[in-house]
């Protein structure tokens, strides 16, 4: 079960590899990062642990690179909507909420840091 402070962190528990090792818990988030920001984050790491992939077999299947999938899901980067898109088709989830949630996430993104979504690459 998940504790407070890594729910509030966006750290999970460890999660077992394909050879049954376990990888690292996932880095904890910036500090000052807005709440919609912070939650789209988490979401987007819950729905790409459930996938079981690692960031380069994430880069193969949406077109975005492993290094930018490393910039998005530790909060330095906003991920773009197709992005998002991207992950939630490879993880068989429903984009719907998940774009809403981006939609009010890159509002407050844009406050603080303009120009701070990328182009896939």
């Amino acid at each position: 079960m998940q504790n407070e402070a890594d729910r509030c962190t966006g750290a999970g528990p460890a999660v077992r590899n394909a050879v049954g090792g376990s990888v690292s818990r996932w880095k904890e988030l910036p500090a000052g990062l807005p709440a919609p920001v912070h939650q789209l984050i988490v979401r987007l790491r819950g729905l790409k642990d459930r996938s079981e992939l690692g960031t380069r077999q994430l880069s193969a299947r949406t077109g975005y690179s492993a290094k930018s999938w490393q910039r998005y899901l530790n909060g330095r980067t906003l991920p773009p909507r197709e992005a998002v898109e991207a992950l939630c088709r490879v993880g068989g989830d429903d984009p719907t909420r998940l774009l809403a949630l981006h939609e009010i996430a890159a509002q407050h993104w844009a406050e603080g840091r303009p120009d701070a979504t990328e182009p896939p690459g």
